[in-house]
């Protein structure tokens, strides 16, 4: 009698059974994981590297002479800290997608 009834309107567009909607979802939330973690190793290196950093940097984003003198990324200062900041927004941005 269950095989007279009829697929749900978004099954049968996608022509999607409710196994193939499990196995999609397990997929999912499988990726979501892995995401989920390489986001996180990626934001723990992005707070590593900003430690390491964050001393040869005054609040405001100047760059200290001792640092300007022991370290001159080849974009200049203004544009490597710049895309950085970036990187982090973007990992921000990727970890909030997968919670």
């Amino acid at each position: 009698m269950s095989e007279d009834l009829p697929l749900p309107v978004e099954n049968r567009i996608s022509g999607m059974t409710e196994e193939g909607a499990a196995s999609a979802q397990r997929k999912l939330k499988s990726f979501r994981y892995v995401v989920g973690s390489v986001n996180q190793s990626a934001l723990k290196v992005w707070t590593e590297l900003w430690q390491e950093l964050q001393n040869g940097v005054a609040p405001n984003g100047v760059v200290l002479p001792a640092a300007e003198r022991a370290f001159k990324p080849s974009c200049g200062w203004p544009e490597f800290l710049e895309k950085f900041w970036l990187l982090k927004h973007y990992l921000d941005y990727v970890h909030n997608f997968v919670k």
